[in-house]
């Protein structure tokens, strides 16, 4: 009677084991888009790369972009994301609350990754502060900071999201080594949420200034909703690394080389982004320098 009853529950572990792994196999990974643009615009962008991506894998990929950077850091946190394409800086908060690990980037056609971040400003702001081209780096923002000086709490000011890298945390770092306290300086400071948003309400002189994302700013220009007259840069960030995809660091060893293998693979018109042509494998250390930067973030809260 006991072989029997062994016998019994060994069939159903094996059938417990078969239905698991079913499941795992017919489940579809979860892609999740950090809100750069309207969630809407996002996913539109990457579903032809969920496309092929889900042939290389063979496996169902379902896209998921948050209407801000907190819910897609949230989303893989409760493991409701399996990956993710992320800002440096979201990406560093990822890997401390969410357990993700990076593991490629985007290129462009001269093989590099990065971007930049952009300061931009309503024509007679940029007319007024006597800025005609972009000023860059750390001495050009210490060159804004005296402009500034002579209009003080003139003008407002908007960063897009505290866990975007382009629109507040390089910005805002760059302004903390020049001697900038956006409060003190600006008459008002908020958030709108997406770069779009953040050269839109510039664009139509709800608000003087902007920090906004490179790639946002130039693919609204090249959609005609804003111009290079409307909406002027006036400051241009040092490059930052390239925005991280990342997966969960519990994601299983099978399917995180399949995405390895298979992100090298995306032909350049499935990128996402018009500049990226490719990708390369990332790793976390890459973004050690945006968790220093991060470091004094926290200390100016």
């Amino acid at each position: 009677m006991k072989k029997i009853v062994v016998a019994i529950l060994c069939i159903m572990a094996m059938m417990t084991i078969l239905t698991v792994s079913a499941e795992a196999r017919d489940r579809c990974l979860v892609f999740g888009l950090l809100p750069a643009e309207d969630p809407r615009v996002m996913i539109d962008r990457f579903t032809p790369m969920k496309n092929f991506l889900e042939k290389e894998i063979g496996q169902c990929i379902e896209l998921f972009a948050a209407t801000d950077y907190a819910g897609i850091i949230e989303a893989m946190r409760v493991k409701k994301v399996d990956f993710a394409f992320f800002g440096p800086l979201s990406y560093v908060k990822a890997s401390e609350r969410a357990n993700a690990v990076a593991f490629a980037t985007g290129v462009d056609k001269h093989g590099k990754s990065g971007y930049h971040s952009y300061m931009v400003a309503t024509p007679e702001v940029a007319k007024k502060l006597g800025i005609t081209i972009p000023l860059e780096g750390q001495k050009g923002l210490e060159i804004i900071r005296e402009k500034l000086n002579n209009h003080r709490r003139a003008f407002t000011f908007t960063f897009t999201d505290i866990a975007s890298t382009s629109g507040f945390g390089v910005p805002r770092y760059y302004m903390h080594l020049v001697g900038i306290v956006p409060e003190k300086v600006f008459r008002r400071v908020g958030f709108v949420g997406s770069h779009d948003a953040a050269a839109l309400v510039v664009h139509n002189n709800i608000i003087h200034m902007a920090s906004v994302y490179d790639r946002a700013y130039h693919t609204l220009i090249d959609r005609g909703r804003i111009t290079s007259d409307s909406v002027v840069i006036i400051w241009k960030s040092p490059r930052i690394p390239g925005e991280p995809f990342a997966y969960r660091g519990d994601l299983d060893p099978k399917t995180r080389d399949l995405l390895k293998k298979a992100i090298v693979r995306v032909p350049k018109d499935l990128t996402g982004y018009a500049d990226m042509v490719g990708h390369r494998l990332a790793d976390d250390s890459e973004y050690n320098v945006i968790r220093d930067m991060n470091r004094v973030l926290a200390g100016l809260r």
